[in-house]
């Protein structure tokens, strides 16, 4: 059985407060005469559910399009509680209880329950959401070499009420810091109902755009039935 962990894009989600959101037209329309439907999409590359690569905060990184396929596949998913509200972080110290688990996962997924602002709060959830300490960013790259991703239930590794931690968490898993080594980020995904009993695997396809930074994902997650 498999399960949606990105959200469908539309005018209406949450964005990362002053940014572009998505703009969506029709170009041909067969209620209105045309012989096909067309849409003309515009939209900023971090709306949304998306993977930032390392050339976001890392000018010598790798583009989204660059990066190995094998980055997009994870069949160590890890999926923790760590209960956060507006504006708290991710500590190094909530990480540490789980460091065995982590030393073998491929994917760290943090679940925080403030996906639930989503539709309750999407103000307070665009703009006051949880984020990463850089000193827990930092410990991640430093211990767990077989981690390729965080993923996240909130808008961002960043809180908007944070940016200097958030900036550094940046810098620490996209690899400005650790040569060539860099962890991809997936950032407002939902992990309501998921269970490690039942997590297999997980999937993440950005977009491939040449040229940009990161992009929109799809993200679906292998349950056992």
């Amino acid at each position: 059985m498999r399960k949606l962990l990105s959200y469908p894009m539309d005018e209406m989600s949450p964005g990362w407060p002053g940014n572009p959101k998505v703009e969506i037209k029709a170009y041909t329309n067969m209620s209105e005469g045309d012989v096909n439907n067309h849409f003309e999409v515009k939209f900023f590359n971090h709306f949304g559910s998306h993977m930032d690569g390392p050339k976001h905060f890392n000018n010598d990184g790798a583009r989204i399009a660059e990066l190995p396929v094998e980055t997009f596949f994870y069949d160590r998913p890890l999926l923790i509680d760590l209960p956060k509200s507006y504006g708290e972080l991710v500590t190094r110290e909530d990480l540490e209880p789980y460091a065995e688990k982590m030393k073998d996962a491929d994917l760290l997924m943090i679940r925080s329950g403030f996906s639930d602002k989503r539709k309750s709060d999407p103000e307070g959830y665009a703009g006051n959401g949880p984020g990463f300490t850089g000193d827990s960013c930092k410990y991640l790259m430093d211990e767990f070499p077989n981690l390729k991703g965080v993923a996240m239930d909130w808008i961002s590794l960043a809180s908007y009420t944070n940016i200097d931690e958030g900036i550094l968490a940046h810098q620490y898993l996209l690899g400005m810091f650790h040569d060539d080594d860099y962890m991809v980020i997936i950032e407002d995904l939902n992990f309501a109902s998921l269970t490690n009993d039942t997590l297999e695997s997980v999937i993440a396809l950005p977009l491939l755009i040449n040229g940009i930074d990161s992009a929109p994902c799809t993200v679906v997650a292998e349950i056992k039935s």
